[in-house]
């Protein structure tokens, strides 16, 4: 399987990614991380594999320094969580239809979920999937719950209370 990011290396003359590529590159760099490290691993890999041209790994692993420079977000990838789930699938009582947070991190009775967005929009659809998220953790028995948008690109992350405001 080939992901649009990988024809984006073998066409020349391209300057810069598509925001939907570069939405799908970014997902794919934070899929797997638990930590900072595999973050930076990540960009290694799939350099390493032609995913991700030699050029712009520089620019990427910047990218994500300036986006983990924040204290919120550089706790969510810092290690100290005892589970960290990237991309798993909630199975929605009752319907056996499914959700799929980008990150979900346990510590006890706390539950962060984390949405990444790429573009350069903030949309209050955005919010209203960041609160169905805390609404299922509090039903699976998480008691402290909390939310975040974190639009990269942007530099910016956004707390979403589970009630609209």
């Amino acid at each position: 399987m080939r992901l649009p990011t990988e024809r984006y290396y073998e066409e020349e003359g391209r300057a810069e990614l598509t925001p939907r590529d570069f939405g799908i590159l970014m997902h794919r760099v934070f899929e797997n991380a638990a930590t900072t490290d595999e973050i930076y691993m990540a960009i290694e890999a799939m350099t390493q594999d032609g995913v991700l041209d030699e050029k712009e790994a520089p620019r990427l692993r910047e990218l994500v320094e300036k986006a983990l420079a924040d204290p919120v977000t550089a706790e969510w990838f810092g290690g100290r969580w005892q589970v960290v789930r990237n991309e798993n699938e909630i199975i929605l009582p009752g319907s056996g239809t499914t959700r799929r947070p980008d990150r979900v991190m346990t510590d006890g009775e706390r539950a962060v979920v984390v949405d990444y967005k790429f573009g350069d929009r903030e949309t209050a659809r955005h919010r209203k999937q960041i609160r169905e998220y805390l609404r299922l953790l509090r039903q699976m028995g998480y008691t402290r719950t909390e939310g975040y948008l974190w639009y990269v690109r942007l530099g910016r992350t956004e707390r979403v209370e589970e009630k609209e405001d």
